[in-house]
């Protein structure tokens, strides 16, 4: 098949989204398939062509999210590019600029579409105090899914979110995790070392977007509770995002901030910590989490979102009361000061991330494009 994919976010721009369509990518590429990916421009890391599969448009900074590009669509330039690839299938991955083209492009060149829902809208709203925007939002979103012959979604308590507003053609995309890339045995003292962690010392560790919609404010918030009770603690905050600038200039004590970290350098850093924190209640899965699972941590995480299609209380997990400092606080000291607990917890989450093989999820996307397309032939021969 000949795959068009349209998304607002895409390498080298890290987030969750972007690492998924990556991966998406690459399973493509590897099983025959051509992909062409339409994404806006975004800064190439130093000394690094683009990829060859990738089309790019001119693009903004979105002003709520500095470092997402906002995608401009040159019509007729991504037009011909598009009439000259001759796409089996188109797959919006966002519903904005991007999406819309592809869309459009599809109905023009009657390409069915697959779309995939990456993002809880109506619980970031909430965190910008953009509430008051979700009743039109929800007519654009069902417009706009309203296009594809699936919607695509991480885990069934998104998919259950999106039939009660009225989205109700799902199937579910769900996520793996690379137990080699991601294991306890990257372990390493020189890690920690080089973070002026001692071995005798427990690390907390958090990886995400620095930014209100993950709670890392909640997060620090609760760590300045426990005051004394993690004097000898270090809390590890990886990832990039709006409020980093604010961050740096008052990090709390025991806090230390690392920035991005990619491939060896992020395997090496989630296997030695001894703790995981994942404070964000807006997920529609929560890669990071597996991810943390499979590196062999014990796991603090809220009881919200698309975690709970695999995270379980006292089993692989220790769940607390969502958006409270107060239960993030109490999680915390009860993991930190019990290490039975945190032992058991991590052999659950590691058996957990066993059963997440990434290839079987791709053979299912991959059925969704083909199901579409004989969809689509079946229409076009009635």
């Amino acid at each position: 098949m000949r795959i068009a994919i349209f998304s607002e976010v895409y390498w080298p721009m890290v987030s969750g989204v972007s690492l998924v369509l990556q991966r998406l990518v690459g399973a493509l590429q590897q099983r025959g398939h051509l992909v062409r990916v339409y994404a806006p421009s975004y800064a190439l890391p130093h000394d690094a062509g683009d990829r060859d599969h990738v089309f790019r448009v001119p693009s903004r900074r979105l002003f709520l999210y500095p470092d997402v590009q906002w995608g401009f669509p040159e019509r007729e330039a991504i037009r011909a590019d598009f009439a000259a690839f001759r796409p089996d299938v188109v797959h919006v991955a966002t519903e904005f600029a991007m999406g819309v083209t592809g869309v459009s492009l599809a109905a023009e060149f009657e390409v069915p579409v697959i779309a995939s829902a990456h993002t809880d809208y109506e619980r970031y709203s909430s965190r910008y105090r953009l509430d008051w925007l979700m009743p039109a939002g929800w007519r654009y979103l069902r417009w706009f899914y309203g296009h594809a012959a699936r919607v695509l979604v991480p885990s069934r308590p998104y998919e259950r979110h999106l039939h009660r507003r009225g989205v109700r053609h799902t199937a579910i995309w769900s996520r793996g995790v690379d137990s080699a890339m991601f294991s306890p045995t990257h372990r390493s003292e020189a890690t920690r070392a080089a973070l002026g962690i001692a071995p005798d010392q427990l690390m907390v560790l958090c990886v995400g977007r620095l930014a209100a919609e993950k709670n890392i404010p909640l997060l620090l918030d609760a760590w300045q509770r426990l005051g004394d009770r993690v004097a000898d603690a270090r809390l590890v905050l990886v990832g990039t995002g709006p409020l980093e600038a604010e961050l740096r200039m008052r990090v709390p004590a025991g806090v230390i901030l690392t920035g991005v970290r990619t491939g060896a350098e992020l395997s090496a850093t989630y296997a030695s910590a001894d703790l995981f924190a994942f404070p964000s209640s807006t997920e529609t899965f929560g890669n990071v989490l597996l991810e943390a699972m499979a590196a062999g941590l014990p796991s603090l995480a809220v009881g919200a979102g698309g975690v709970l299609d695999f995270a379980e209380h006292e089993v692989n997990a220790w769940l607390v009361e969502p958006d409270s400092a107060g239960s993030l606080a109490d999680g915390l000291a009860r993991l930190l000061e019990d290490p039975a607990l945190r032992a058991r917890l991590a052999k659950g989450g590691v058996a957990t991330a066993a059963a997440r093989d990434w290839r079987s999820i791709f053979t299912g996307v991959i059925a969704e494009y083909e199901r579409a397309l004989t969809l689509a032939r079946l229409d076009r021969a009635a």
